[in-house]
């Protein structure tokens, strides 16, 4: 009895030893770097209360990855594209607190965002301009010290990382987009009068 104990406990860390853990791997992920698909209108780092800071995301289907063409539809089958970011204020000299705003206070111009801890934005591919498309404006409602971070759900402080939505057993692209006006910790800082 205890031989076969010994086999099946042999053979249970050969199946585990064997699993792959690289969800990347398991759901077909590919990176691609593309920067400036991202952008903040009107950039500058002083608004008034009442303004909108519009984060922007518009761009073709067609993509050139160094060197080579990439048609982003084609390959992912993907009618979307999803980002995130946070803007924060700032209370005191060390406390930032994340701003929330109810979905119907955003300027959903093109695309789609839904707003909770962060701004998970979709950029909607438009086929009759062959584009993927997000402009969305995040109302500014208090006077104060604010940032925008695209690294919340990303471990680069200066890229936005931009994920198709891919149907099942297709092909995922997880762009890295390089992003201007950022400072060297990742944030777009603003002050709001």
């Amino acid at each position: 009895m205890k031989k076969i104990n010994y086999i099946l406990l042999a053979l249970m860390a050969l199946l585990l030893s064997n699993c792959d853990t690289n969800d990347d791997g398991f759901y077909n992920t590919v990176y691609v770097d593309i920067p400036h698909l991202v952008t903040i209108d009107p950039h500058s780092t002083t608004y008034t209360v009442g303004e909108k800071l519009y984060v922007n995301a518009d761009f073709s289907k067609y993509q050139d990855e160094n060197g080579k063409p990439l048609d982003l539809q084609k390959t992912t089958g993907a009618d979307a594209f999803n980002f995130s970011y946070v803007i924060e204020k700032q209370f005191d000299a060390e406390t930032w607190e994340i701003i929330y705003v109810n979905k119907n206070q955003l300027d959903i111009v093109k695309g789609d965002a839904e707003n909770g801890s962060f701004v998970e934005g979709t950029c909607i591919y438009n086929p009759a301009d062959e584009t993927y498309e997000y402009r969305v404006g995040f109302p500014l409602l208090t006077a104060g010290t604010y940032r925008l971070s695209y690294g919340y759900n990303s471990d680069s402080t200066t890229d936005v990382e931009i994920r198709s939505v891919s149907p099942s057993k297709r092909l995922i692209i997880k762009i890295n987009s390089l992003v201007a006006g950022i400072d060297a910790n990742g944030y777009y800082n603003f002050t709001v009068n």
